[in-house]
């Protein structure tokens, strides 16, 4: 069986100017193999920035991106468009032998997008039915492809991991509601 909660695949999500933009971050280098590393950065509906990113690359993220991540929220869950506060970007590093849990995102996450980067090869991302990890499937890992879907309570149960071979390495881009976490 494979999952059927609300999600969108969508290859070569970024255009390829912005895509070889976030390879000068590529080579972070972890504390060990089985630590996850978070770059993190902020870009508010006012448009003011925070982060370690360049606020230029963040503005013009902000502006390439965010029209296009608000479609997906009103295909998925048009409810929550008027909650948008501001938008999230963070590179998430996993070592090759770390496995994140199987777990909900947060309630003020109201549109996820996780977008592989690099390497060519590694594990995508894992969605189950339940928090009990039934019916696996992997979003297989494509550089440049995206995947989408808001949080629903109960329902949108996933996880990532390494490989075993080599460092994960992928931009996370959420609009949220608020700051909390």
């Amino acid at each position: 069986m494979s999952i059927t909660w609300p999600h969108i695949i969508e290859d070569n999500f970024l255009d390829r100017e912005h895509y070889k933009e976030l390879f000068k971050y590529k080579d972070l280098k972890l504390k060990s193999d089985t630590d996850i590393a978070i770059i993190k950065n902020r870009i508010w509906i006012d448009g003011k920035t925070e982060g370690q990113l360049p606020a230029d690359y963040l503005i013009e993220f902000d502006k390439y991106y965010s029209k296009k991540m608000h479609s997906y929220l009103e295909k998925l869950a048009p409810e929550k468009v008027p909650s948008i506060k501001w938008l999230e970007l963070n590179l998430v590093f996993t070592g090759k032998n770390c496995k994140f849990p199987i777990h909900e995102d947060s309630p003020n996450k109201l549109l996820s997008v996780v977008v592989y980067l690099y390497p060519k090869v590694n594990t995508g991302t894992i969605l189950y039915s339940d928090e009990n990890g039934n019916d696996k499937t992997v979003v297989d890992w494509v550089p440049n492809r995206a995947l989408i879907f808001s949080r629903e309570a109960g329902v949108t149960w996933h996880s990532y991991e390494g490989d075993g071979v080599s460092t994960r390495y992928a931009l996370v881009a959420n609009l949220r509601s608020d700051v909390s976490e």
